[in-house]
């Protein structure tokens, strides 16, 4: 029986389509982050949440459809799938008040602390064996997230400790997606955490929309103000988030859902030369040299850890298919 179940287990681990599926969601967020800075300036973030869920449920509907449809949708666990999802819904919103204040690059570094967070959470609830060479690449790859946020500098404000509270959730969430990954689809979570995600910006909009903000830090504020009606060009930058979140969500809960949090969790890394660029050309804010030494260690860190999972038994490159489908 114990050879049944590992024999399932590792049909169900494809590490490389993990990775390939993490950098379609590393490659999208950045330009939804962009855009969420953009409208940071006069909408609430409740709204933002809220309406984005909405512009992104067609597009889920769609991955549903083309993945089985509803007739394939599974649970699995109805309380992990909830847990995931408010601390899927927690995250992304501290991360968003953070960003309001903060810069994209600045943000996402600090975020970057997530692979230690699942690390540690995943050693002690789902049990995965995480050798010295995967904590040393984890390591390095922190150092240079340090380099660039250069501690005692001014990134560290209030709003930076949100950045953190963004990472130790969603490193939650990321828990539950691999602990749920062999009993539901990656369809059937995107599809639950966005509902959940459009409930959840609804009730905070009811609790805290319209209230007083003269006095509170701009990231509260940013959670304290009425929502307003969007012009036509905002209406087109939240169905583009909507696109994106759609798209990027599924993607997100495939990586973790078909390999081991401790393979694909380096490569959120991938983050940040994205946020850099975007950040110069969206606002003109050019990192320094420490940024590009951070960065050289990052990509360095995430380069090594595929490299260990390939020369492991060849395991990366010998699972085939990129896992649109749950598992047979």
């Amino acid at each position: 029986m114990a050879g049944e179940i590992q024999a399932s287990e590792d049909k169900d681990n494809r590490p490389f389509a993990g990775i390939m599926f993490l950098l379609l969601g590393t490659t999208l967020f950045p330009l939804q982050d962009v855009i969420i800075k953009g409208l940071s300036g006069h909408f609430a973030v409740h709204e933002i949440v809220f309406l984005r869920g909405l512009f992104a449920l067609p597009v889920v509907l769609l991955i549903v459809h083309l993945d089985g449809g509803f007739k394939s949708l599974k649970i699995g666990s109805f309380g992990l799938q909830l847990t995931r999802a408010l601390m899927g819904f927690t995250s992304y919103t501290v991360y968003y008040m953070a960003l309001a204040v903060m810069g994209l690059a600045e943000t996402a570094a600090i975020t970057f602390s997530t692979p230690l967070f699942v690390i540690i959470f995943a050693t002690f609830f789902l049990g995965e064996k995480v050798g010295l060479f995967r904590w040393g690449a984890v390591i390095v790859g922190l150092i240079g997230v340090l380099i660039i946020v250069k501690p005692g500098s001014g990134v560290f404000e209030p709003a930076a400790l949100l950045a953190v509270a963004a990472a130790a959730t969603y490193a939650s969430s990321i828990v539950c997606t691999r602990k749920l990954g062999r009993r539901t689809t990656g369809a059937s979570m995107t599809l639950f955490t966005l509902i959940v995600f459009i409930i959840s910006g609804g009730v905070l909009g009811l609790i805290f929309s319209g209230q007083d903000s003269s006095s509170v830090h701009p990231s509260l504020e940013f959670l304290y103000r009425a929502w307003v009606m969007p012009s036509q060009e905002d209406w087109m930058l939240l169905m583009a988030l909507g696109l994106i979140s759609g798209v990027g969500f599924f993607a997100l809960t495939q990586a973790y859902r078909l390999a081991d949090t401790s393979v694909v969790s380096p490569f959120e890394y991938s983050y940040m030369p994205w946020s850099v660029l975007w950040g110069f050309v969206f606002f003109g804010m050019l990192p320094g040299y420490n940024t590009w030494i951070g960065l050289a260690l990052i990509v360095g860190a995430g380069l090594f850890v595929i490299y260990r999972e390939a020369v492991k038994d060849g395991r990366v490159f010998k699972r085939r298919g990129f896992g649109l489908n749950s598992p047979r």
